[in-house]
């Protein structure tokens, strides 16, 4: 350090301490913004506006008119319907933002993936914002694989047969369109 520039000890704290108040509260904001309530399966179904099951058959990101953000189209081909209007031509289009487009990636944090050929439960927010249309975000996509000790088709997520899953969701549909 050059002899006529010092830095006298409490000078040098109080820089530490602005700078450690900065990040904390950089870092309390975005902890903030990525909080999520954990969901059970009645709120999903009382907040959704649409439940439906089916394949994933495209998944498509480009980036909007203005070049200043990346969205995902996920089309997924219903197979069966839960909750809300099933769509005419079968296919429900799903718009979230984030995705890749060449080498740029944008991501929303705990925002699901989806891949071609997939299957899945989404359960939609009727009233959520246009980038984020799945009911607690990650919460909104459950993935439907073949259990290979049983051979049936199982919700991943939950852990548990896909039928008994399903049995359930209905059962709070249905207690949720009479009132209960």
């Amino acid at each position: 350090m050059h002899p006529s520039v010092r830095f006298s000890m409490p000078c040098f704290r109080r820089l530490i301490a602005i700078a450690v108040s900065a990040l904390a509260c950089v870092f309390a904001s975005a902890a903030y913004a990525t909080s999520v309530i954990r969901l059970d399966d009645r709120e999903l179904v009382r907040l959704s506006g649409t439940i439906a099951e089916g394949r994933v058959t495209a998944v498509h990101a480009d980036w909007t008119p203005d070049h200043t953000q990346i969205f995902t189209t996920v089309t997924i081909q219903v197979s069966h319907q839960y909750k809300g209007a099933r769509p005419d031509n079968g296919a429900l289009s799903i718009r979230l933002l984030g995705g890749r487009v060449g080498d740029v990636s944008m991501e929303l944090v705990d925002q699901p993936l989806f891949q071609t050929g997939e299957n899945v439960i989404v359960f939609l927010d009727a009233t959520s914002p246009t980038y984020a249309p799945l009911t607690g975000l990650f919460q909104g996509k459950l993935t439907i694989a073949t259990d290979p000790a049983t051979g049936a088709p199982t919700v991943v997520d939950r852990g548990v047969p896909l039928d008994t899953f399903v049995r359930n969701i209905s059962r709070l549909v249905d207690e949720q369109e009479k009132g209960r």
